[in-house]
C-alpha cells in the first residue's frame, strides 16, 4: 500500500471490491439472459413454498423442480353463447352421438366443444366429416404453455404434488388415443370404459393422497389439481352405467378436456 503521511490506503482492497463489483453484475447479465430465454421457449419458471404442516414420520423438508409439458389442441366448437342453460342444452343433445359436450366459460362466452385432437389437420379431417352429415362445426385452438416449477413443503407433500401432476401431464394423450381407438373400431365400449374405470380409479388414489399429505387442507393453488383428478374420477364411475359406446367415447372425449383446462387453469392461477 502507497502511505501519504499517516494515512494508508488499502489498494488491494479497493481492487477487490470492484472486482467484486464486477462480478455481481456479471451474474445479473447471465439471469437475465435465461430469462429471456426461457420466455422465448415458452417456459415459464415458478417458485413457491407449500404450507408447512407437521405430520407424524414426515417431517422433513424437501424441495423439487417439476416441469409440465406444453399442449396446442384443437377443439372442434359445436356452438357459443351467452347463457349456460343454452349451452347445456346443446351439449347434451351431442352427447348420445358420441360427441364430448364439453361446456366451458371463455370470458363470458360459453363454448360447446364435441372433441380435441393435437394437430389441426386431424381436427379438419372430423369437421369435414360431419359437414356432410350436417353438423356445423368451428376450430377453437387451445394452449398450455410448457411450465416448470419448483415446490418446497415436507417430502410428502412435494411426493404427492409431483405425482399427481405427473399422472395429469399424461393423461390427456392416453384418453385422446383410447377415444380414437373406441371411434375407429379398435376398441369396444365395454373395453373403453374398463379402461376409463382404471383412471377413475388412480384419480381417486392421487386426490386421496394429495389432500392427505395437507392433513386435508389444500392450499388454494393445488385445489384445481384436487378438482380435476375428482373430476376424472366422477365421469369414470357414471360411465359404468352406460351400455352405449357412443356415450363411452363422450366421456373419454370430456376427461381429454377436462385434464386440459384443468392443467391450465393450474398454470394460470401460479401466474
Amino acid at each position: 500500500m502507497h502511505r501519504r503521511g499517516k494515512t494508508a490506503i488499502p489498494v488491494k482492497s479497493i481492487h477487490f471490491g470492484r472486482r467484486l463489483l464486477l462480478c455481481l453484475l456479471l451474474a445479473a447479465l447471465i439471469l437475465g439472459a435465461s430469462w429471456l430465454a426461457l420466455r422465448r421457449l415458452g417456459i415459464r419458471p415458478f417458485s413457491f413454498d407449500l404450507p408447512e404442516i407437521s405430520l407424524p414420520g414426515d417431517d422433513r423438508r424437501d424441495s423439487r423442480e417439476i416441469a409440465l409439458s406444453g399442449h396446442a389442441l384443437y377443439a372442434l366448437q359445436l356452438g357459443a353463447f351467452t347463457q349456460e342453460s343454452a349451452a347445456r342444452q346443446l351439449a347434451q343433445a351431442y352427447i348420445s352421438r358420441g360427441a364430448a359436450g364439453y361446456v366451458y366459460n371463455d370470458d363470458g362466452t360459453w363454448r360447446v366443444l364435441a372433441a380435441a385432437y393435437p394437430t389441426r389437420a386431424e381436427a379438419q379431417t372430423v369437421q369435414t366429416r360431419l359437414s356432410g352429415q350436417q353438423i356445423s362445426t368451428y376450430i377453437h385452438p387451445l394452449r398450455q404453455e410448457a411450465v416448470t416449477l419448483r415446490a418446497g413443503g415436507t417430502a410428502g407433500q412435494t411426493a404427492a404434488l409431483d405425482e399427481a401432476l405427473e399422472y395429469l401431464d399424461s393423461l390427456g394423450d392416453k384418453l385422446f388415443s383410447l377415444s380414437q381407438a373406441l371411434d375407429t373400431g379398435g376398441l369396444t365400449g365395454e373395453q373403453g370404459r374398463e379402461a376409463l374405470q382404471s383412471e377413475g380409479v388412480t384419480s381417486a388414489a392421487l386426490e386421496s393422497k394429495l389432500r392427505s399429505a395437507f392433513g386435508g387442507g389444500l392450499p388454494e393453488a393445488l385445489e384445481p389439481i384436487a378438482r380435476t383428478l375428482r373430476e376424472i374420477s366422477d365421469c369414470a364411475r357414471a360411465a359404468l352405467h352406460e351400455n352405449s359406446a357412443a356415450r363411452t367415447g363422450a366421456a373419454l372425449k370430456a376427461c381429454q378436456l377436462t385434464v386440459f383446462f384443468g392443467l391450465l387453469g393450474f398454470c394460470q392461477g401460479l401466474a
